[in-house]
C-alpha cells in the first residue's frame, strides 16, 4: 500500500506503534513456545490459557475476551492484521486522538469477541481481527474519499477510495462467515468490530451523515424558520395555499402535517392579537 498523508509523530511512541509491537511480541512469544514444545503435550498452552473459548469460559476464564487478542493463527494472520492497523492506524489516530484510537481498537476487539463467542461459542477465536476490522472502518468513516493504492498480490496495484475498504472488509468477511472459512479468525467478530468502529466515528460527528440524520436536521431546521416567521409571514407563506385547499377539497384533504401548520398559524395570529 502506498505510504499515507501523515507521518509518525516526533517524540513518544504513537499508540498505534504501540499496539502493534505488542502484538508482534505476544505472537513471537507464542511462537517460540510451540517450536519449544513441539513435541511435547503443552505446545498448545497458550490457546489453552488465553484462546477465547466456550469450555474456558464456562469455568470462569473470563480474561479469555481479553487475552484472545494476544494470539494469532498463523504468521500470515499477524502479519495482515499488522500491515492494515499499521496503515490505518497511524490516519486514524492523529485525527481522533490515542485515547479514542484505542477506544475503538480495543473495545472493538471485544465486541467482536463477544458477538462470536455469543453466536458460535463452539469455535475458538484468537486475534485483533475484529479490533483491526473496527479501526479500517473508522479510518473509511473519517477519509471515505481519499484514494489508496493497494498492490494486489503484491504484484497488480489497485487503486479505490478508502470506503470501498469497509466495504470490501465487509464483503469478504460475511463471505467467510457464509462459508465457515477461517472461523478461528473470527469473520463474525470482524463485522462487529467493524460496525463498533463506524458507529464510534459517527457519534464523534465523522462522516456523511445518514438519511434519517438528514430528515432530523432538515425537520429541526423548518420548525426553527417556522417560529422565527411573524404572523404575517406566516399566513401568507404558510397559511394561505392551505386555505385555498380547504376551499376546493375541504377539510378531509389537509395532511397531518398541513393540520398542524393551521395550529401552528391560530397561535402565532392570537399572539399577535395578545400582543396589541
Amino acid at each position: 500500500m502506498q505510504p499515507f498523508v501523515r507521518r509518525w509523530p516526533a517524540g513518544r511512541p504513537s499508540a498505534t506503534a504501540l499496539a502493534v509491537a505488542l502484538s508482534a511480541g505476544a505472537y513471537g512469544a507464542q511462537l517460540l513456545v510451540e517450536l519449544l514444545l513441539a513435541e511435547h503435550a503443552t505446545k498448545d498452552i497458550f490457546r489453552h490459557w488465553l484462546a477465547l473459548d466456550n469450555p474456558g469460559v464456562q469455568l470462569g476464564h473470563w480474561w479469555k475476551f481479553l487475552t484472545f487478542g494476544l494470539l494469532h493463527a498463523d504468521p500470515l494472520h499477524l502479519f495482515a492484521n499488522m500491515v492494515l492497523l499499521y496503515f490505518a492506524g497511524r490516519e486514524v489516530e492523529p485525527i481522533v486522538g490515542a485515547r479514542h484510537f484505542l477506544g475503538i481498537y480495543g473495545f472493538g476487539n471485544l465486541v467482536g469477541g463477544l458477538l462470536h463467542w455469543s453466536v458460535m461459542p463452539w469455535e475458538p477465536l484468537t486475534g485483533v481481527s475484529a479490533g483491526v476490522a473496527a479501526v479500517v472502518v473508522a479510518y473509511a468513516t473519517i477519509l471515505p474519499e481519499l484514494e489508496v493504492t493497494m498492490n494486489l498480490f503484491f504484484v497488480i496495484p489497485v487503486r479505490l477510495r478508502a470506503k470501498h475498504l469497509a466495504v470490501a472488509l465487509f464483503g469478504v468477511s460475511g463471505l467467510c462467515w457464509w462459508t465457515h472459512t477461517g472461523m478461528e479468525i473470527g469473520p463474525l467478530a470482524m463485522i462487529a468490530g467493524g460496525l463498533y468502529g463506524w458507529a464510534y466515528v459517527k457519534q464523534l460527528g465523522f462522516g456523511n451523515p445518514l438519511p434519517i440524520q438528514r430528515y432530523i436536521f432538515e425537520k429541526r431546521r423548518r420548525a426553527a424558520r417556522l417560529e422565527r416567521m411573524t404572523a404575517d409571514q406566516f399566513l401568507a407563506v404558510e397559511m394561505d395555499p392551505i386555505l385555498e385547499k380547504i376551499a376546493q377539497h375541504g377539510m378531509k384533504s389537509l395532511t397531518r402535517a398541513e393540520r398542524k401548520i393551521l395550529e401552528q398559524g391560530r397561535t402565532k395570529i392570537a399572539a399577535r392579537g395578545t400582543r396589541k
